[in-house]
């Protein structure tokens, strides 16, 4: 091959004369394989502004499967369903996970983490409590009309091809509110069980009333802050799902539809929500704080019974099983109050948190908080009450008056996950090191919050090997040995910070990047203006968590501080909602002067156009970054092999 037609073929890449020692004169399966395998993340992505070919080749879906494979950070979870597994993801999607994971991860290593990226998409209802699914795909909003007559649940797609949009809705009585939202199997399908609660006049004339507008809707009642009514109201805990197939066909339908359109197609597919259960409760016994987890090979929804009861029912159908916690043996004569819940399915407990009124002394100005655990009781079939003392009890008597707890979801994986986070979950014998377990308070005697944190130690148990078959001639066969993980509540943290004295906290809560909503302290509006957001750091929470003695699992001791984010596009902005997911760095504020949702973005990621297309375009020297173009049989086998 002469100089001039090698000219031509490399032209593009390095120059007119061409370079024996250049890499660019590899073939693609060459750099791949071979090179680009031995480079991180940051030298890929630094390795794309140097030239169209190394542009074009960094795209590759094989090159970023493995780096998921391969990966060390916190990957952001995923739906747990087949779409989402090596084959029949495409390399945009591989490239996602990962370059949100380390760039999420390089974000909150900097003194100042700022936000990288805002857009906008309209919710078309004004939106009143929303949360995020782990990930951040879905979006679950608890909306009403403009005219705050009618009230729904919707779910919004926020990584469809396009832009974000409604795909599902399915109407509510009255306002929901308290939501709680996981990825469960129900019925052998994969969905979205969605948890709320609602509340309305318990009697009928109260109802009239309302609709002649004698008094005012029991929807337009606070549902963050204490109210002391003047009418009763009866209160429900209700679960719903989501089947995550339709959920998926509803997000694939052509962003060029209207509404019209996009309803009638929208009506010739499965309908995606099915009503599950519904707990009732009197004007007496308020419903709080439900949650949802996977226990006893079974999805559970769990909701705190005003004063001290715990209410457990399967999702999938059947009776349901009462827990009365017995109040603290040293303050037996005190009121109890359960302020908060979570479910720990590893070891089939409940953690509560509850108000304990003692009597004001000098020495003790406000109530006590006790940290406690008890057995789930799994539901039968008929239904069950028990009374019980706490397995484990820590109490606190110096964290001050808290308004509201959160305790921080440690994003439990889903049980049955045919994703490609749960077959390299299958790739370790023993399950991941667990984040402690984080419970948040605001405290209003003196303005701030409180966490409080629980590490988690790790038991290995050993089980006597599986007898040999007949004629085998193993005489020896190594003990089975299994790893578990339990809260025993011994080893704890405490970390306090006050904030100004013109300012009310609120908490976005996150197992290792929680957020600090400061609002002014004299508007209690249902949004008030953002006076600031703030990160709450613990270096030590972002490195491998270590093993201490006494197989305690504690993270490294870093430095903790409230930083301030380097840009603040929200200020003054007036919220009617917030939402937070931690695993990619992503708020979502929703307006209260429109029907518009804000997201930032603090992650990077690859964008797309309408038509799910990379950009920047064109690609001219590889069309199609998920297909080679004349693999080998090397290349073909890593292919298989992903």
């Amino acid at each position: 091959m002469n100089t001039n037609s090698l000219s031509k073929r490399f032209a593009r890449f390095i120059g007119r004369q061409p370079r024996k020692d250049c890499l660019d004169r590899l073939k693609d399966d060459i750099l791949l394989d071979c090179v680009m395998s031995r480079l991180d993340v940051v030298d890929i992505i630094r390795l794309r502004q140097v030239s169209k070919l190394y542009y074009e080749l960094t795209q590759h879906a094989a090159l970023w499967k493995r780096l998921l494979q391969s990966s060390t950070m916190h990957l952001p979870p995923v739906p747990p369903t087949s779409r989402h597994t090596p084959h029949r993801m495409t390399g945009l999607e591989a490239e996602r996970m990962v370059c949100r994971a380390y760039s999420l991860h390089m974000n909150w290593e900097r003194s100042s983490p700022c936000c990288y990226r805002q857009w906008e998409f309209e919710s078309h209802h004004r939106v009143l409590e929303m949360t995020l699914l782990p990930g951040g795909r879905y979006l679950i909003a608890s909306v009403s009309d403009l005219k705050g007559l009618k009230y729904a649940i919707v779910v919004y797609a926020l990584d469809a091809v396009g832009s974000a949009r409604a795909i599902a809705k399915t109407d509510t009585a009255t306002k929901a509110y308290g939501l709680r939202a996981k990825y469960v199997t129900i019925r052998n399908q994969k969905s979205i069980a969605i948890a709320y609660l609602r509340r309305d006049y318990h009697h009928k004339s109260d109802k009239r009333k309302a609709q002649q507008g004698l008094i005012q809707n029991a929807s337009n009642y606070s549902t963050y802050h204490d109210i002391d009514p003047a009418v009763e109201f009866r209160h429900e805990c209700v679960a719903i799902s989501a089947r995550l197939p339709a959920l998926e066909a509803l997000a694939d339908l052509s962003r060029d539809l209207d509404a019209a359109q996009f309803l009638k197609e929208a009506k010739q597919l499965p309908p995606p929500f099915e009503n599950l259960v519904c707990i009732t409760s009197g004007p007496t016994h308020p419903l709080t704080c439900p949650d949802i987890e996977e226990i006893f090979d079974s999805a559970y929804l769990a909701v705190a019974k005003h004063p001290n009861d715990i209410v457990f029912k399967r999702l999938d159908g059947g009776p349901s099983a009462t827990l009365t916690c017995m109040p603290v043996p040293t303050y037996a004569q005190s009121t109890h109050v359960i302020k908060a819940i979570r479910l720990l399915p590893a070891e089939s407990t409940v953690f509560v948190v509850r108000e304990v009124a003692v009597p004001r002394t000098p020495s003790q100005l406000h109530p006590i908080y006790s940290f406690e655990k008890y057995s789930i009781i799994p539901a039968g079939p008929n239904k069950i009450s028990q009374t019980r003392m706490s397995e484990a009890c820590i109490l606190a008597h110096d964290v001050g008056h808290l308004s509201h707890i959160h305790i921080a979801d440690p994003n439990v994986p889903p049980r049955a996950d045919d994703s490609i986070l749960g077959k390299l979950r299958g790739n370790v014998d023993d399950p991941p090191l667990p984040p402690p377990l984080s419970i948040y308070g605001r405290r209003v005697n003196e303005e701030g919050f409180v966490l409080v944190r629980f590490f988690a130690q790790r038991f290995v148990h050993e089980f006597p090997p599986t007898p040999p078959s007949a004629g085998s001639w193993r005489s020896h066969l190594p003990l089975r040995r299994r790893v578990t993980y339990h809260y025993p509540l011994h080893y704890n943290d405490l970390f306090e910070k006050d904030s100004h004295l013109d300012e009310t906290v609120r908490i976005l809560p996150g197992v290792i990047r929680p957020l600090i909503v400061y609002t002014p302290w004299d508007d209690i509006t249902d949004a008030p203006p953002i006076v600031e957001i703030r990160p709450w750091i613990d270096r030590g929470m972002h490195l491998p968590y270590t093993v201490e003695a006494g197989d305690v699992v504690v993270p490294v001791q870093g430095l903790r501080r409230q930083a301030t984010f380097a840009n603040a596009p929200w200020e003054g902005l007036r919220a009617t909602a917030l939402a937070w997911d931690e695993t990619i760095g992503r708020l979502v504020i929703s307006r209260a002067d429109g029907d518009g949702l804000i997201v930032y973005e603090f992650s990077h990621a690859p964008r797309q156009d309408n038509d799910g297309r990379r950009l920047p375009l064109p690609l001219r020297h590889i069309p199609d970054p998920d297909v080679f173009n004349q693999p080998n049989d090397n290349v073909l086998s890593l292919m298989e092999d992903l």
